[in-house]
């Protein structure tokens, strides 16, 4: 079930690009529209620009935690997922649903890890070449 839940992170982090990638157009449309010189609507635009950075940052940070959900524990992997997934949840306040796939596959990812039993994590076994 760990490995499930680790192709699941990494997935969510694959799919979860386009949604940064439509964030980030979001944030040009807005910079195009004139948001930076109008008072405002620079409120609005800086929380555009957060939601394309913090979109980027988790989807690569889900590709890097699932590849290394083993090395990290459970609380901390499972805790990390939780937080990616809400991330791209937040993406619908630009009415971005491209990162909804990504946040369901983050939170059934979080279960799994959650259920999964502690002497699982950390038993790497380590191949010696001679």
């Amino acid at each position: 079930m760990l490995n499930a839940a680790m192709v699941l992170m990494i997935l969510a982090g694959v799919l979860g690009l386009p949604a940064a990638a439509c964030s980030a157009a979001c944030a040009g449309v807005g910079q195009m529209a004139g948001a930076g010189q109008n008072p405002n609507m620079a409120g609005g635009q800086a929380i555009i620009e957060a939601l394309k950075w913090l979109s980027i940052i988790a989807s690569l940070g889900s590709i890097i935690v699932g590849a290394l959900v083993k090395r990290l524990g459970k609380m901390a992997s499972a805790g990390s997922a939780l937080v990616f997934a809400l991330v791209f949840a937040l993406l619908l306040i630009q009415a971005n649903a491209a990162g909804l796939p990504s946040s369901l596959m983050l939170l059934v990812a979080a279960i799994m890890i959650f259920v999964t039993p502690e002497q699982q994590f950390r038993s790497v076994t380590r191949v010696e070449h001679g």
